[in-house]
């Protein structure tokens, strides 16, 4: 810690201070200047934000090497010995989801690439002769194939498919039209009359074709990010379910799940950086992501026997429904969150 630049007055209320004064006796405020150097300024900011202090080595072996002893020890009152969960969580969860943007981006990039191939385009075209061939085929159907029950045929008018033949060809011509814009080619579809969620998913295809689908998938990634810090309260309630004979706090199981989380992003960050720059090989590859899957699911497993104490029958039980429940909220969740980034790209 930097040491203090001790003045005679007090900046605040100009009270005169002795030597011995580190804060003033009339407003409380330090006695120092704050006059520093950018050596001195530079240090401060990478130790305060980032804790590379002694905090950080001592979190360092039983965050990594003792599932929940950091968690338990943090929770006994022995706080000021080890990093703060938030910033912990914070820090890591950065360099995950900037190591998933950068490698969803370079993926989005290699499919657009692939797709914009002369073989992909043959295909295209193939499926496109096919597709007009099949409605040619059912117009010149016999009747007896191709008659509706009339009310059944009103009734669902609006819920079929969004686009007429003409429009999807209208469609189809102009979606890579760079020239063509999208409120010109939403009002050529001439959808005044249909309904109005109809109208609103068309609007949103058009502007999802129309832009850059980089920045879609930079919007998903962040919005991942949201996602998945609300859920942790979520994944704290259902231990404060599984454990709610023993009275622990419920904060006690949040500082528990944070600690979790921070551990499973920083092993899916680092597996995935080295996916994407260093590890190609097929069959690697695919050992990673279960040997990282797996990390964290006994990680997760041991964590909850040390924080809890329980047996090891219990312990297996809840941990079992525990992962159950927030699978299934988890894959909620990324469709929740999928389809609102749709929304409101």
């Amino acid at each position: 810690m930097r040491a203090l630049r001790k003045t005679k007055n007090c900046l605040n209320c100009q009270t005169p201070l002795a030597e011995v004064h580190n804060f003033c006796p009339m407003c409380g405020q330090q006695n120092d200047d704050k006059n520093v150097s950018f050596k001195e300024l530079s240090r401060d900011l990478f130790e305060n934000f980032f804790s590379f202090d002694s905090r950080l080595a001592h979190t360092f072996f039983p965050f990594f090497f003792k599932p929940g002893e950091l968690t338990k020890k943090y929770n006994e009152g022995k706080r000021f010995t080890y990093a703060n969960p938030i910033r912990l969580y914070i820090i890591v969860s950065f360099f995950y989801f900037f190591v998933l943007n950068i490698v969803m981006g370079d993926l989005t990039r290699e499919l657009g690439q692939a797709l914009d191939s002369p073989e992909v385009d043959s295909v295209q075209n193939v499926f496109q002769k096919e597709m007009e061939f099949n409605i040619d085929s059912i117009k010149n159907a016999p009747p007896v194939m191709v008659t509706f029950d009339e009310d059944s045929l009103e009734s669902s008018e609006d819920v079929s498919w969004p686009l007429e033949e003409w429009q999807w060809k209208m469609f189809n011509q102009y979606m890579d039209d760079s020239s063509v814009s999208e409120e010109a080619l939403f009002d050529s579809l001439k959808l005044e009359n249909r309904h109005a969620l109809t109208r609103l998913t068309v609007k949103q295809i058009i502007r999802i074709y129309k832009r850059d689908k980089e920045l879609l998938v930079s919007q998903i990634v962040k919005n991942l990010s949201v996602m998945m810090f609300v859920l942790i309260p979520v994944f704290a309630m259902l231990l404060k379910l599984m454990y709610i004979r023993r009275k622990t706090l419920y904060i006690n199981h949040l500082i528990h799940t944070i600690h979790l989380h921070t551990f499973a992003f920083f092993v899916y960050g680092i597996i995935m950086a080295l996916m994407h720059w260093l590890v190609h090989s097929d069959n690697a590859q695919e050992w990673m992501i279960t040997g990282s899957l797996f990390t964290v699911f006994i990680y997760t497993f041991f964590s909850f026997k040390r924080v809890y104490g329980q047996n090891w029958k219990k312990t297996i039980l809840k941990f079992w429904i525990t992962s159950w429940l927030y699978f299934y909220i988890l894959v909620f969740a990324i469709i929740a969150e999928l389809l609102i980034s749709l929304l409101i790209f």
